[in-house]
């Protein structure tokens, strides 16, 4: 599988397209909710929504759908939404999508375009280690340090899930929607919004699904039409520029804790040798060292502001580390203090 490109961004500079809040002022109405001022609350304007191709935080909309679903009681807000939403929040991606030839390649075509979406998002095709037979559709939001974000999630994984139905109506085998958090909704809500298994407290949220299904054909394929919107994304979206050192953190991202985290790794993966990609790197003020002690900072903070947060075994693994105690030496270097005191600190923040 294809590694995805992504690019980390901060909370100021992550915007996602306002189509991702299709249905949003209908369901909160429905439950009692008053739209326009859950909207103040989270920073955004009334009108935010009126234009689907506005660009707006996406901070704002995880902070508006977390508090939407605590001031409305429903912990399944965001499955429900996601019910009220379709392929067509993509806008030009979706065009895109809906004509290639099979399904694989309409998700390879969404994992290089998402950006169009929001720059934030990460979404691509993951291998399942120990099971060559099935394929994980992947979802991150890249925005460090971010607020819980557990509806977004469920709303993201929801949506996946109809985009994929609906590309091919028949002939997906059984799929499993995975949860980097705890459940949060009852069981029923789960089954009535995706209709299938799901695991909870997963190291990153997805949709499992057989690896064949990849080769299922689209009703919709149309060859000229896919050139003419993949014509119309590369002339008025192009590419996000890429530095290698992004694509080095994009892979160190996802290599981490599940195999062997090195330089010649990462150099076959992306074709070229450890000591060119040692050179590369350093023309752009960056080591692979350092890259991969930033993407394990970020990770540690990330895993401790869960809740409930994995075991400190658990986040040693996950990051790679073969004992505990190199976790704690770099912890007191990165943060001056252990990891259990840092875990406190977030989770007082968090009240």
């Amino acid at each position: 599988m294809q590694p995805v490109t992504t690019i980390l961004l901060n909370d100021m500079t992550a915007l996602v397209r306002a189509a991702g809040l299709a249905g949003y002022e209908s369901l909160a109405h429905r439950l009692g909710l008053d739209p326009a001022r859950e909207l103040n609350r989270a920073g955004l304007h009334a009108t935010s929504l009126e234009d689907p191709d506005a660009l707006i935080p996406y901070m704002s909309v995880i902070r508006l759908l977390e508090r939407s679903s605590q001031e409305s009681r429903c912990d399944d807000f965001g499955l429900r939404l996601s019910e009220s939403q379709n392929i067509e929040i993509l806008g030009p991606l979706a065009v895109l999508m809906r004509h290639a030839s099979t399904l694989g390649d309409a998700l390879q075509l969404a994992a290089r375009h998402v950006f169009v979406h929001s720059p934030a998002i990460c979404f691509g095709l993951d291998s399942v280690d120990g099971d060559p037979a099935s394929v994980d559709l992947s979802f991150e939001i890249n925005i460090p340090r971010r607020p819980p974000s557990a509806q977004t999630i469920e709303l993201s994984l929801g949506l996946i899930l109809r985009i994929l139905r609906m590309l091919v109506p028949r002939g997906l085998r059984p799929m499993c929607a995975r949860f980097p958090h705890a459940r949060i909704a009852k069981a029923a809500d789960y089954q009535r919004a995706l209709n299938c298994a799901c695991a909870f407290g997963v190291e990153r949220a997805a949709i499992r699904a057989s690896a064949h299904d990849l080769d299922l054909p689209l009703a919709g394929h149309n060859r000229l039409l896919l050139e003419m919107a993949q014509s119309y994304l590369d002339q008025h979206y192009g590419e996000p520029e890429r530095l290698l050192s992004d694509r080095v953190r994009d892979l160190v991202r996802r290599f981490m804790g599940t195999c062997p985290m090195s330089q010649k790794a990462v150099s076959d993966d992306l074709n070229i040798h450890p000591r060119t990609l040692q050179r590369r790197l350093l023309k752009e003020d960056q080591t692979f060292d350092a890259i991969v002690d930033e993407v394990r900072r970020e990770r540690l903070s990330e895993l401790l502001s869960r809740s409930p947060s994995p075991t400190m075994t658990q986040i040693a693994l996950m990051l790679g580390y073969s004992e505990q105690a190199a976790l704690t030496r770099s912890c007191h270097r990165w943060f001056g203090c252990a990891p259990t005191e840092l875990r406190r600190r977030y989770r007082r923040e968090a009240r």
